[in-house]
């Protein structure tokens, strides 16, 4: 789990600006979930908001993984840290929120494929 320093970086992620690390959405969204009162449907909009802030107009292979990683490494954490009420729905659904940008992924790796060759 990402530690970011209490400082004005901290604060401005608690108010929604976008995340700019792996780091960062993963710490934003583990607050978000640490304070959720219950499990909520706008709940997963809100974290949605907060992955499609981070992946940018034009995501790239990198901006990609690091949401997967971030994530994948935050369901973990939530299941690890924090034993609240519903708060075993968040772990399904931080992964189907990943899983939701698989076809979006596999068209961004055909059209480098196609741009740069594949692996040989």
């Amino acid at each position: 789990m990402p530690y970011i320093k209490a400082d004005i970086r901290r604060e401005k992620l608690s108010e929604g600006e976008p995340a700019l690390s792996a780091g960062e959405l993963n710490y934003q969204i583990f607050r978000y979930v640490k304070h959720a009162k219950s499990f909520l449907e706008s709940d997963i909009i809100v974290i949605e908001g907060f992955v499609k802030q981070f992946l940018g107009e034009k995501p790239n292979y990198q901006r990609y993984n690091d949401m997967t990683g971030a994530l994948i490494r935050c369901a973990k954490e939530i299941e690890r840290r924090l034993p609240l009420p519903n708060s075993h729905y968040y772990p399904r659904e931080l992964k189907e929120i990943m899983e939701s940008y698989d076809k979006q992924i596999a068209i961004y790796e055909d059209l480098k494929i196609n741009e740069n060759g594949d692996v040989e």
